[in-house]
C-alpha cells in the first residue's frame, strides 16, 4: 500500500514496477494519472475504520508513506491502524536542507504551526505577505488575511479555487501558478507584487523549500517557515531507494519466516 501524491509517491511506484510488486496507490483527492504497470490507483481520505478494511481485504501485508510532510492526520491514521494490524510502515522522508546562509540569517524564522506564524506575522508588520503555502492553509491563516494583505499562491485548477472561494478568500488576492522550482520564477513573482515577506511550509527540497528561501533572500526580505510536524516514532524512516530496497528486502524475509 502506498500513500503518495508527492514525488516521492511516483518514485516509489516507479521502485515497485521495476521489482513487479503488485501495490495499491492511494491520496486523499484525485490528481493527474501517471502510468503505473504492476499498480492499482485510488483516492478519497480514509478514517481508521475504513484504512483498517481496506488493508484486510486487500491482503496489505506493508505500507509505504511517502505523502506529504503536512499531512498529520494521515499520519497518525497510519500509525494508529498498522500498530493494531502489525504492519510495518516505511516512511519515504525528504530531505530539508536549505542554503548554508540561510542557516544563519535574522531573516529567516522558524515557527512551530500557523497560530504561530500569524503572531509573527503580525509582529513583522510587512506590507503585503505572500503565503506559498497552499490552498489547504487558506483557512488557518484566515485571521491575518481577514485583516491585512495577503496574497496566496496555489495550484491552477478548478478544485483550488472552488476551495478557496468556498473560505471566501478575496479571489483577486490569489495568485494561480504551478511552481517550476526556478529561482528567478520566485524572484519575479515577489517583486512583481510587491511582496515584502514569504511564507512557507517547511516542505522540503522536492517541495524547492531551498529555491523559495534563497529567492526571499536575494530580494532581501524576511522568510517564515511553519515547521514539519513530527512523524510518529513506529515509522521506519528511508531518504533514498536504495535504504528503500533494502527495508523491503529485510521486511519480506521477516514476513516469509513468520509464515
Amino acid at each position: 500500500m502506498v500513500f503518495g501524491g508527492t514525488t516521492e509517491g511516483k518514485q516509489t511506484a516507479r521502485f515497485l514496477d521495476k521489482q513487479g510488486a503488485a501495490y495499491l496507490y492511494s491520496t486523499k483527492t484525485e490528481t493527474e494519472p501517471f502510468f503505473m504497470r504492476c499498480g492499482e490507483y485510488r483516492f478519497g481520505a480514509l478514517d481508521e475504520h475504513q484504512m483498517a478494511s481496506l488493508f484486510r481485504v486487500r491482503n496489505v501485508t506493508v505500507v509505504i508513506n511517502a505523502a506529504h510532510p503536512f499531512a498529520s492526520l494521515l499520519h497518525k491514521t497510519l500509525a494508529n491502524v498498522c500498530l493494531r494490524l502489525s504492519l510495518p510502515v516505511i516512511r519515504f522522508e525528504r530531505t530539508y536542507d536549505i542554503p548554508e546562509e540561510a542557516a544563519h540569517s535574522n531573516k529567516v524564522h522558524y515557527v512551530n504551526g500557523f497560530p504561530e506564524a500569524i503572531g509573527l506575522l503580525r509582529a513583522l508588520r510587512p506590507q503585503r505577505v505572500l503565503a506559498v503555502t497552499g490552498v489547504q492553509t487558506v483557512g488557518a491563516l484566515r485571521p491575518y488575511w481577514s485583516e491585512h494583505e495577503m496574497k496566496i499562491r496555489i495550484l491552477p485548477s478548478g478544485q483550488s479555487v472552488v476551495a478557496a472561494h468556498q473560505q471566501d478568500f478575496p479571489p483577486d488576492d490569489l495568485i494561480l501558478l504551478k511552481p517550476s522550482g526556478l529561482l528567478e520564477e520566485e524572484r519575479q513573482i515577489i517583486r512583481a507584487y510587491g511582496i515584502d515577506c514569504l511564507l512557507v511550509k517547511e516542505s522540503g527540497t522536492s517541495g524547492f523549500l531551498p529555491v523559495k528561501i534563497k529567492a526571499a533572500m536575494t530580494c532581501d526580505i524576511p522568510v517564515v517557515v511553519v515547521k514539519r510536524p513530527r512523524l510518529p516514532g513506529s515509522f521506519i524512516t528511508i531518504t533514498s531507494e536504495t535504504e528503500l530496497n533494502r527495508e523491503m528486502d529485510r521486511i519480506g524475509q521477516v514476513y516469509h519466516a513468520e509464515r
